[in-house]
């Protein structure tokens, strides 16, 4: 059970495929390049249509204007997860838990990252403190959709 934060909950500005939502992000930066929420919920679509370079791109961008962006680290941690990078992940994932260790979606990206590293103990104390932290017992379900998102890592 994972929940939907950084690859679910980051971005999806509507019900529309990915695909159109990236042509709608790519709009709103055209009119204002600085928009960094726009250029992040750029990057999750990129990587829920599995064009990783280009997420990388877009988080890489946030990162060089804005170094403790909570949204670009943990987003670029399930980036290079799914690339593969793992032990350039686990760092990117580190950051972001140290500046906001109250959001369940990096807890859940660290279980998906100890579970794909055959660590199971660190995993499910990871995804029992992301679970701790949904207050709404009906928000459990969107573990449910990150990890169907993640599940190609594990």
């Amino acid at each position: 059970m994972l929940l939907a934060a950084t690859a679910y909950g980051h971005g999806n500005i509507s019900k529309l495929p990915d695909s159109v939502q990236i042509l709608q992000y790519k709009m709103k930066l055209y009119m204002n390049a600085e928009d960094i929420d726009s250029r992040n919920n750029l990057a999750m679509a990129y990587y829920r249509t599995n064009q990783l370079e280009e997420a990388k791109k877009q988080l890489d961008y946030i990162i060089k204007k804005d170094a403790i962006n909570f949204d670009a680290l943990d987003g670029m941690g399930i980036v290079l997860l799914k690339m593969g990078r793992d032990h350039e992940a686990i760092k990117w994932l580190n950051k972001a838990v140290v500046i906001n260790q109250q959001d369940v979606m990096v807890h859940v990206h660290l279980a998906v990252y100890y579970k794909k590293m055959r660590m199971a103990d660190k995993a499910d104390k990871e995804m029992a403190k992301a679970e701790s932290l949904v207050a709404d017992p009906e928000k459990l379900k969107d573990l449910d959709k990150e990890i169907e998102i993640m599940s190609g890592l594990q």
